[in-house]
């Protein structure tokens, strides 16, 4: 009954993860993409973030662990890459950044590419998905601002900050009656963008079109997180 539970609390997770990277446009991307993942997080399916007519472009996917995916090529420390600088056109953390004092923050930030975006994606420590959660299973909590003023740190800026689902639910109403905004510091899922201080031409976090259950909130300040 418990692991029944647990699946089907992983599957809502998959879908608010998905649901916001497609609504923030950050799938079918070219080029070369790494994700990282947390052992516990849903799982893309591979050809997820890749356009599905990309000749040239390498997808990573790598377990926050020392122990190797079944198939999986490429095994190394997530927090130690064997990776060039720059080298990747997105990076996203899937579940893996909580503070932003973890090593694949500040590894991520080094292979992001000049002009690549990367994405942390994570559930709000603030929310009721992360309060409620398996506790021997357990994702981080991702806490936006001190994440935010670590990136600074590591020449990077922030571009964008967004939610997905409140109080457990997948498609809150009331987020689609102009009350989005107040959901924001509460959701269940958030996804942060940022790029290179240096990088020109990288386009914000802006969602094609909005949806029940996803909040965007405005580009983040100094000012105490809310909830």
């Amino acid at each position: 009954m418990l692991s029944r539970h647990y699946e089907s609390n992983l599957q809502r997770l998959k879908h608010l993860s998905e649901g916001l990277l497609r609504s923030a446009g950050r799938t079918g991307i070219r080029g070369n993409l790494l994700e990282i993942h947390h052992p516990s997080a849903p799982l893309f399916d591979p050809a997820f973030l890749h356009t599905s007519d990309e000749n040239y472009g390498l997808s990573i996917s790598l377990m926050q662990s020392k122990k190797a995916l079944a198939g999986q090529k490429i095994c190394c420390e997530t927090g130690n890459l064997p990776f060039q600088d720059r080298s990747f056109c997105m990076v996203v953390l899937h579940h893996v950044v909580s503070d932003g004092l973890e090593q694949e923050l500040a590894e991520a930030c080094r292979v992001t590419a000049h002009r690549g975006v990367l994405i942390v994606l994570g559930l709000n420590r603030y929310g009721w998905r992360y309060r409620s959660q398996d506790r021997a299973r357990r994702l981080p909590g991702f806490a936006p601002l001190p994440v935010k003023s670590r990136l600074e740190q590591l020449g990077m800026k922030m571009q964008g900050f967004a939610g997905a689902g409140l109080f457990g639910k997948t498609r809150p109403e009331f987020m689609c009656a102009g009350l989005s905004g107040l959901g924001a510091p509460l959701s269940d899922v958030v996804i942060l963008q940022a790029s290179h201080v240096d990088s020109p031409g990288v386009t914000p976090l802006r969602f094609r079109k909005s949806r029940a259950a996803v909040v965007q909130s405005a580009a983040m300040r100094s000012e105490p997180f809310q909830t």
